[in-house]
């Protein structure tokens, strides 16, 4: 007896293919933790967003916005506070668009001018995600620009 495939049996392949890939996912999927990162998180998520929310309106209403310039000749990032906000406190979150092992943070550490000066020499090429956390006389503020390093 010779053996024939025909439509009838590539059907039965597929449909046995499917149910077989359908029971690993689920066997896979029991295997995975599906818990949130702490408790009421929810309500820890709301209350995170209303804090950016005031810091970003803090930061809006300054009459000099914290200035965050990329030199590329010098290959140097300037932050450049307010002249008329002292003692400043914080840190700069340097973010790598597509590799979080190169990601650095940065304490804030002005000089007298309110400048800080962040060399990227040895800083991988691409897009940077510049985020200033930084607080001056009890309010908090969120500074964020995107920049481009060659």
């Amino acid at each position: 007896m010779k053996f024939k495939f025909h439509w009838g049996w590539a059907i039965g392949v597929f449909y046995t293919s499917f149910v077989a890939a359908m029971v690993y996912f689920v066997i896979y999927s029991k295997g995975v933790d599906h818990s949130l990162v702490r408790d009421n998180y929810y309500d820890y998520d709301i209350g995170y967003e209303k804090l950016i929310g005031e810091k970003r309106r803090n930061s809006n209403a300054l009459k000099t916005p914290v200035a965050i310039e990329y030199d590329k000749v010098n290959e140097n990032l300037a932050i450049i506070f307010p002249p008329d906000i002292k003692n400043v406190t914080g840190q700069i979150w340097l973010y790598r668009v597509n590799n979080e092992k190169l990601d650095k943070k940065i304490n804030i550490k002005t000089d007298s001018a309110g400048k800080q000066i962040i060399n990227f020499d040895n800083f991988a090429g691409g897009k940077w995600k510049v985020n200033i956390d930084w607080a001056a006389g009890g309010k908090q503020y969120l500074d964020h620009k995107d920049i481009y390093v060659k």
